[in-house]
């Protein structure tokens, strides 16, 4: 998780943004999906996309498992287009935070009447990709990340 400079370009901000790749599973089939976790303007986002995934406009319930402990129920918004889920602010840094000193990354999407969406993402050695982040929004966790590693 290499942090780059990046640019938002529907608002012409930049900041840094670190991203990684992993699977998406759903019925058998597996895709590549990305996990990107950026800070814009302030403002830290965490983004989850793949093709195929067709949410709604409302909330999705998800559940969060890190490696291999219990999956906790929570909820994301969906991006604009629908084919990935979005945090934003606060809840962004707290979900980025957690990924800290962790292997992997496991996230289902709960539909209603279909089988779950599952996410999978090797996390481990995230923190110098959080380090930028977290200093630049000065994220409250930051200073645990920050020092990571140094």
């Amino acid at each position: 998780m290499d942090p780059v400079e990046a640019r938002n370009h529907a608002t012409g901000a930049s900041g840094p943004a670190a991203v990684l790749f992993g699977v998406a599973h759903e019925r058998g089939r597996y895709r590549p999906a990305s996990l990107r976790v950026e800070c814009f303007d302030g403002v830290t986002a965490v983004h989850i996309d793949v093709d195929g995934l067709r949410l709604g406009p409302w909330a999705v319930a998800t559940r969060v498992s890190l490696d291999g402990g219990r999956f906790v129920d929570g909820s994301w918004q969906p991006s604009a287009d629908g084919s990935g889920l979005v945090l934003s602010g606060e809840r962004a840094v707290a979900f980025a935070s957690k990924l800290y000193g962790k292997t992997e990354l496991r996230l289902a999407v709960m539909r209603p009447l279909s089988v779950p969406f599952l996410f999978t993402f090797t996390v481990t050695g995230a923190e110098p990709g959080l380090r930028p982040l977290a200093d630049r929004c000065h994220w409250s966790a930051g200073p645990a990340i920050s020092d990571a590693g140094r």
